[in-house]
């Protein structure tokens, strides 16, 4: 890996300094805020006061421009975002190299975070292999249509007993595995200023699904999770929530909701296509074999 004409700058964790990082690369990240919009709402997380231990890095060149921006939540996967310059995104990557060794994995668009993550591997003598293959998706209006009949609700304190198994369960379906506890999860959201979830009722009352407001970019939101349970499907309610939510953002001031699929989950493609999503890319989660975080 080489730096030429590339300096790293990695702000140390007071107001100031995480201000100035921010200043500086959220107009490199917005320059494709769909692409970076994962990127983009943890930076904001970031500087709202959670992930207190993440590892924030930028290149830049002579004239003080970035040229490329990564970040790491531990113990989560190093985001790479679009739109790098390569030999800053070589110094960027050698620095983290350096001082942050043990990122489990690179996670961000395709097809730049397959080459990132097989050049770090290599680098290290371990291997990687692609765990989660994604769509990313955007909205700007959604599309009218009949829905399941209903209504939307702001989830609360008092659906913990509910929406603690319903996560739990969505982790595993979605992500193969528990990435976090489904109490902590809730927790992150309910009462939080920027996330929310929110729950669609059938029309007998019941809550019959599940969708969340997981963070923010500078023009937008992001939308996930979304989960219905198996004895709830079929009936329309993810995509009738979906769309609510939608709207909702949209009526909000957001000018374009955002979220990812799983590609191997035609049926959920399906559905957000139907609300008046479209694919604008795809990304990809790259994990170090042998390496856990």
């Amino acid at each position: 890996m080489t730096s030429a004409h590339y300096r790293v700058w990695a702000p140390d964790d007071s107001p100031e300094a995480l201000a100035a990082f921010a200043a500086a690369a959220l107009p490199f990240l917005g320059r494709d805020e769909a692409r970076n919009n994962l990127q983009l709402s943890i930076l904001d997380a970031v500087l709202g006061g959670r992930y207190q231990e993440a590892v924030l890095v930028a290149a830049l060149d002579a004239a003080g421009e970035v040229g490329a921006v990564l970040l790491r939540t531990p113990p989560w996967p190093l985001l790479l975002p679009s739109g790098c310059a390569p030999p800053a995104l070589e110094a960027s990557l050698a620095w983290m190299l350096a001082h942050d060794p043990g990122a489990p994995g690179i996670t961000g668009p395709l097809p730049e975070v397959a080459d990132a993550a097989a050049r770090w591997a290599a680098r290290l003598g371990i291997a990687v292999r692609r765990r989660m293959h994604q769509g990313v998706y955007a909205l700007r209006a959604v599309r009218t249509r009949e829905r399941a009949a209903g209504r939307m609700r702001l989830a609360a304190e008092g659906d913990r007993g509910r929406i603690v198994p319903w996560l739990h369960a969505f982790q595993l379906e979605a992500m193969r595995r528990i990435e976090t506890e489904a109490e902590t999860a809730f927790a992150s959201f309910v009462g939080h200023a920027v996330r929310r979830l929110y729950l669609w009722e059938d029309e007998a009352g019941g809550a019959v699904s599940l969708a969340g407001r997981s963070g923010r970019t500078p023009n937008g939101v992001r939308i996930g999770p979304v989960y219905t349970p198996p004895e709830h499907r079929g009936h329309g309610y993810g995509e009738a929530l979906v769309a609510a939510v939608s709207q909702r953002e949209l009526e909000d001031g957001a000018q374009a909701c955002y979220l990812y699929t799983d590609l191997d989950y035609g049926a959920s493609n399906r559905l957000y296509l139907r609300v008046g999503y479209e694919k604008i890319g795809e990304s990809a989660e790259m994990r170090f074999v042998g390496v856990e975080g």
